[in-house]
């Protein structure tokens, strides 16, 4: 009787490699560039997302804003300016239908003051790493085949999502705020989980403004603010037993003040716009044959190397960066504020059950002079992690809840920033499968009634019925007394019907 194996269709999304694109971008402001005096701080909002994906190229677009504190002949000024992106990946690993996880990074942002309008430019760097999604066909039985079958562990996507969340935080100042100079937000998800239809992201929003108060005194104060958010996306597919995923990402900021000068108060309205995406999936172990035989023909086995990651739900870890760092010398000059404060991960490495995570901080430093001047100083502290808890390949993100600064001597400050690490494990299977089997020629049987054989030592009953071709259950059903691995030292019966 000719084989007739049967065969299950299995999907795995599989990571084909990544692309990279830096873009400039740039945009004028309507300030004239001999107003400004010199600039404090100059920092931009980004927000990217993936557009057509065509055989050899994928679309990107965004959005820049640029925020621009300076100083000028009537006090300290700022400004903002927007630029929109759009540009492509370009690449051989790109085909239609390739899923592409982006994400971004600001290297350098520059003002120009060369021209009659001041222009602001930054370069960024957009990744893109290319995920295909394979088709394979796995034996899993059929008539006149005897298959070792083994349980692997199997991630099957449940559906991709996309939001757009809104947090507005409203607080008062016992100030009247004349300006607010520079703001910025960052996010950090703390939980995410799946229900039914949905996907709950928790998570917290970093706020910071710079102020500048009313009235004579025109002191700059910091004000650091944490939102918690919980944000539901809609997800087809989602059941609360699934495991999911998400990034989140600041899309944009608006900061509004309403102040009242008889009470000397100020009440301020911030909204923050929240991208999330991501995807809920579910783990599950299946079965399928990694080895065969038939008793009637030799087989060719076709066998394929499936691999399967599964990138869990975010975790936060919460930790203080700190250090020193050598400056000019500030002579009678008074640190009022840290501003600008960004952290960058140059690497991770594991040990033990955790991950040592290095980089550097970089900030910006305003001093008051004497002569009630404000001046800014670039600055950096470089920092080392040891975060707990973390097995195996994962992805770390940071971001700065706050910053402060003090002087130690005349040439050397210490900063200290309370941190946020996001940390995503990703969980890596493979299995070797079969994906094709074709007979051969008859195989020649032994034509006694009873045959008996001595084992090797250490065989397995897959292992005994293939040499023997004889069924696994059969073997078993014949020689009941049998415990393995063998010692080599029993003796197998095999009847044959005649």
């Amino acid at each position: 009787m000719p084989i007739q194996p049967v065969f299950e269709k299995l999907s795995a999304k599989e990571k084909a490699g990544e692309v990279v694109r830096q873009v400039k971008v740039e945009c004028k402001t309507e300030v004239p560039a001999d107003a400004m005096i010199r600039v404090l701080n100059d920092e931009m909002n980004l927000s990217v997302a993936l557009g057509d994906v065509v055989g050899g190229k994928a679309e990107f677009v965004g959005k820049a804003t640029f925020f621009i504190c300076y100083t000028a002949e009537e006090g300290i000024k700022k400004c903002e300016c927007g630029a929109e992106i759009k540009d492509s990946f370009l690449s051989d690993l790109i085909a239609d239908g390739d899923y592409i996880k982006l994400s971004w990074e600001t290297d350098k942002v520059e003002t120009d003051l060369s021209g009659l309008k001041t222009a602001v430019s930054a370069y960024i760097t957009v990744k893109g790493e290319v995920y295909k999604t394979n088709e394979y066909s796995a034996l899993t039985g059929g008539d006149g085949v005897y298959c070792d079958l083994t349980g692997v562990k199997t991630v099957k996507p449940c559906g991709e999502f996309k939001t757009v969340y809104q947090a507005e935080e409203d607080f008062e100042l016992g100030f009247a705020v004349n300006e607010v100079l520079s703001h910025k937000a960052e996010v950090c998800l703390t939980q995410v989980q799946c229900g039914v239809g949905t996907v709950i992201a928790d998570g917290e929003i970093y706020l910071t403004e710079i102020l500048l108060q009313s009235g004579d005194k025109k002191d700059i104060i910091r004000e650091n603010r944490v939102i918690p958010f919980r944000a539901e996306c809609e997800c087809e597919d989602a059941m609360p037993q699934l495991s999911a995923t998400c990034r989140a990402f600041v899309k944009s900021l608006k900061t509004d003040i309403s102040v009242d000068e008889t009470k000397n108060l100020s009440a301020i309205t911030a909204l923050v716009t929240v991208e999330l995406n991501g995807e809920a999936y579910a783990i599950a172990e299946e079965t399928f044959a990694t080895d065969a035989f038939s008793a009637e023909n030799e087989l060719s086995l076709v066998k394929s190397r499936v691999k399967f990651s599964a990138v869990g739900a975010p975790a936060a870890k919460f930790a203080k960066i700190s250090g020193r760092a050598n400056t000019d010398d500030i002579g009678n000059s008074r640190i009022i504020a840290v501003v600008g404060e960004k952290a960058e991960i140059a690497s991770c490495s594991q040990s033990g059950n955790g991950v040592n995570v290095s980089g550097t901080m970089a900030f910006k430093l305003w001093l008051l002079a004497e002569d009630g001047q404000v001046e800014s100083r670039k600055s950096e502290i470089p920092f080392e992690i040891a975060l707990a808890d973390i097995s195996g390949e994962a992805e770390v993100l940071v971001a700065i809840k706050s910053a402060t600064a003090k002087l130690v001597t005349l040439t050397e400050i210490e900063c200290e920033a309370d941190a946020v690490f996001t940390v995503y494990q990703t969980d890596n299977y493979s299995a070797e499968i079969i994906s094709a089997v074709e007979a051969g020629e008859e195989k020649t049987t032994p034509t006694a009634a009873i045959s008996v054989y001595i084992p090797h030592a250490g065989e397995g009953l897959w292992e005994l019925s293939k040499r023997l071709n004889v069924c696994p259950e059969t073997l078993v059903a014949t020689n009941s007394d049998l415990q393995f691995p063998l010692t080599g030292k029993e003796r197998i019966i095999v009847y044959r019907q005649k």
